[in-house]
C-alpha cells in the first residue's frame, strides 16, 4: 500500500519524520513531497505531485504546518486526507509567538487557514487530548475527526548512549526557543539561587526574546550558568544533552502548556535523561510525577530550585525516574509503535 505524504515543512522535521519512518517500518510505502519553492509556486508543485501520484495511493497524509496543502490534497488528490497538525497555526503564531494580536485581521487569517484545513481533512492528528478539546471549541470540529497522536522523536538522532561521560559537576540543561511559555527566566533565576550548591546550568536556545534573556543574565550574573545561542548540529546537541544530569522542560504558567508537549520532553525520554517540568496539563497527559518525571509549580522559581537541589541530592531516585521515562519511550513512543496506533485507529490499511 502507498501513502502520499506532503508537507510545506521539511520531511526530516521531527513531527513528519517520526510518522514517515514509523509507517515505513510497518510495511507502508510512503511517497514524500516537500517543495523547496515558497509562495504560490510551492502550491503549483504540490498540485503536479498530487495529479501524478494520486492514482497509486490509497491515502494522503499532510504534514506539520501545512494547512494550505490539506485543502489542495482534498480537492486534487481525491483520497482520504489525514492532517498531522500537532497544533494549530493560530496557536503557534498568535498564542505562542505573539506575532499578531487576537481578533486582529492577521490573527483571523491564521484562524481561517486552520479552520479550512481542519474541515477539509478527514482526520486531524493533534498532540494531546487537551489540544483536541481546544480544536473542538476553536474550530467547531467534531470529536470523531480528532486523533491524539504523540509526537515522538527521530530515534536515529536522539537515543541513549551509555558511553557518553557526564559532566563532573551536576549539570542542568534548558534547551529550546525562548518563547513566552518556555519560562527560561525561571531557570536563570534558579541558577542564581543555587550558585553555591555545586550545580551548573546550561541555557541553549534562541528566539525573539534572546536580548531580554541576555539582559536578565547580565543583571543577575549567576556564576554557574553558561548561555549558548549558537546553532548546534543534531549530533552536537545530543551529546551536550547526554552529558547533563537533568533536563528542564517548559516552566511557565502559559495557557498553551495546557495543550502541548515540547519536543525536548521526547528527546529526554529517548536519551534516558531525567526530565523536570512545570506541572501543566499537556505534559501530564503523558508523564507522571515521581515515576517518569519530576514536577515543580508553574512560574515558581523557589519550587524549581528546590526540586533541582533535591534531584542532585537524591541520585538513586533520579536514576529510577530516568529509567522509567526511558522504558515509556521504548514501550509506547517509538516511531513504529506510534505509526501502528495510527494505522489501527484510522483504518488506513
Amino acid at each position: 500500500m502507498n501513502i502520499l505524504y506532503l508537507s510545506k515543512s521539511k520531511l526530516k522535521h521531527s513531527v513528519n519524520a517520526v510518522y514517515i519512518k514509523g509507517l515505513e517500518q510497518n510495511g507502508i510505502d510512503v511517497i514524500g513531497f516537500c517543495s523547496s519553492r515558497k509562495g504560490i509556486e510551492g502550491y503549483f508543485d504540490a498540485v503536479k505531485f498530487l495529479r501524478k501520484k494520486r492514482k497509486s495511493a490509497s491515502n494522503i497524509i499532510v504534514g506539520y504546518d501545512s494547512p494550505g496543502f490539506v485543502m489542495l490534497a482534498k480537492m486534487v488528490g481525491r483520497k482520504r486526507v489525514i492532517y498531522n497538525a500537532l497544533c494549530s497555526v493560530y496557536e503557534r503564531l498568535v498564542v505562542s509567538r505573539e506575532l499578531a494580536r487576537p481578533f486582529s485581521p492577521k490573527a483571523f487569517y491564521y484562524w481561517l487557514l486552520d479552520f479550512l484545513a481542519v474541515h477539509s481533512a478527514d482526520l486531524v492528528m493533534v498532540e494531546t487530548n487537551n489540544q483536541a478539546e481546544y480544536f473542538k471549541k476553536l474550530f467547531w470540529v467534531k470529536e470523531k475527526k480528532l486523533f491524539r497522536a504523540w509526537t515522538g522523536v527521530d530515534e536515529d538522532i536522539f537515543y541513549h548512549n551509555a558511553y557518553t561521560e557526564k559532566f563532573p559537576v551536576f549539570t542542568v540543561i534548558f534547551r529550546g526557543q525562548f518563547l513566552p511559555e518556555s519560562g527560561v527566566e525561571y531557570a536563570i533565576k534558579a541558577a542564581k539561587i543555587l550558585e553555591n550548591e555545586n550545580i551548573n546550568f546550561i541555557i541553549h536556545g534562541g528566539g525573539y526574546r534572546t536580548a531580554e534573556i541576555k539582559k536578565l543574565i547580565e543583571e543577575l550574573k549567576p556564576k554557574n550558568l553558561s548561555l549558548m545561542t549558537d546553532l548546534l548540529s543534531s549530533d552536537e546537541l545530543r551529546t551536550l544533552m547526554q552529558k547533563c544530569r537533568l533536563s528542564l522542560g517548559q516552566l511557565s504558567a502559559h495557557p498553551r502548556l495546557d495543550r502541548t508537549i515540547p519536543h525536548k520532553c521526547y528527546e529526554s525520554l529517548a536519551m534516558k535523561l531525567p526530565y523536570l517540568t512545570a506541572a501543566n496539563k499537556g505534559v501530564l497527559e503523558l508523564l507522571k510525577d515521581g515515576e517518569t518525571c519530576v514536577i515543580c509549580e508553574p512560574a515558581n522559581v523557589e519550587s524549581l530550585a528546590e526540586k533541582i537541589l533535591r534531584a542532585k541530592n537524591n541520585r538513586q531516585e533520579l536514576e529510577r525516574i530516568a529509567e522509567n521515562g526511558h522504558q515509556l519511550h521504548k514501550n509506547d513512543l517509538r516511531s513504529k509503535i506510534l505509526a501502528q496506533k495510527l494505522l489501527a485507529n484510522t483504518n488506513l490499511l
